[in-house]
């Protein structure tokens, strides 16, 4: 685990070549399966996640995979849905850091016109470490569980929803990061006046985090935010959201998160076959440092895509992430920092 270096690296993946096919659906009635294929060749110039003596190295990811869909019900309205894919990564000097990452997700949507009903759950078998606190590969299961109720009444709608997480590590060494986590939220829309598609937001949560074998960094938390959704400019669609954050470590002494945070996700159709994506997030993530139970993350992330006809894609993709520690790691002087882009 990253715990030694105030900024701890600088990471550098250039993708080289991109791309993704959908081959020809097998359709019967309402039942429709569709395989998949994306390939990526990519640079990547710190492979160990160094701070010094930065190795690098070429990798190859090939991603098979499968989707389905079945309507059911008026016109087949009701859906089930279930796909899989995995990303196998294929290093060309250093292969003892090829790996496999399983993506499982299943979805039953329930559509009684004013009233529906979304219940999905995504399981993953990883040891991806973008995104997380790791400079080793470290393999864990990840599920995520979503029960969303969708209510509209004319100008105003809502959104009521549960969520169970949990995240367990195969090594008996992170056993103690092993956790669960329970989400209540609530969301209400309404139509802005003189707009055709455009929707206020409010939205409340409640969140209790649970720790298997460690009760230190046990929390509950709770945010408020107001933004927009959907039709945001003639081109650009999606959703932005601000607010404000408690997150309260129960049986801790080290500090408590109470900062702004915010959810930006917007589309921009740039033409009829590129189209820009990006997305910001101001979030506390749970941390694996022993001096921190969290850290403050702006994370950046966007991408590309252009569609060459038929069934191929190109798409470019870019992140960076920069987090900021509360308190002072082990052995160093000053607040951690670490920037990954």
């Amino acid at each position: 685990m990253r715990s030694k270096f105030t900024v701890l690296f600088t990471l550098a993946v250039f993708v080289l070549a991109s791309f993704s096919v959908t081959a020809s659906a097998w359709e019967k009635g309402h039942m429709k399966i569709s395989p998949m294929f994306e390939f990526e060749e990519k640079w990547d110039s710190n492979v160990f996640y160094d701070s010094s003596d930065e190795k690098s190295d070429m990798i190859s990811v090939f991603t098979p995979g499968i989707k389905s869909e079945f309507g059911f019900g008026a016109n087949g309205k009701h859906k089930l849905r279930a796909d899989y894919k995995v990303d196998l990564g294929a290093f060309a000097e250093y292969n003892d850091q090829n790996y496999a990452n399983h993506d499982m997700f299943g979805e039953l949507y329930l559509d009684f016109n004013d009233y529906n009903l979304r219940i999905n759950d995504r399981f993953e078998i990883t040891s991806d470490r973008a995104g997380t606190e790791f400079e080793n590969r470290n393999l864990r299961k990840v599920n995520t569980l979503n029960s969303i109720v969708g209510m509209n009444f004319n100008k105003f709608s809502a959104d009521i929803g549960y969520e169970h997480y949990f995240v367990e590590y195969h090594s008996d060494l992170l056993q103690s990061l092993d956790r669960y986590e329970n989400a209540v939220w609530a969301t209400g829309y309404v139509d802005i006046p003189n707009t055709e598609k455009t929707k206020g937001l409010l939205e409340f949560e409640y969140r209790n985090i649970e720790y298997k074998n460690t009760g230190g960094r046990n929390a509950d938390a709770y945010s408020i935010l107001a933004g927009i959704k959907n039709q945001i400019t003639a081109k650009i669609t999606g959703i932005a959201k601000a607010g404000f954050k408690v997150k309260d470590y129960r049986n801790s002494t080290a500090n408590d998160f109470s900062s702004a945070i915010a959810h930006i996700d917007l589309l921009y159709d740039l033409n009829d076959r590129t189209d820009v994506l990006f997305s910001y997030h101001r979030e506390a993530y749970e941390s694996t440092d022993p001096n921190n139970n969290y850290y403050t993350g702006d994370h950046f992330l966007g991408n590309i895509s252009y569609r060459f006809g038929g069934k191929f894609i190109a798409r470019l993709d870019g992140m960076f992430y920069h987090n900021a520690y509360p308190n002072v790691t082990a052995g160093e002087n000053k607040k951690r920092k670490d920037i990954e882009w």
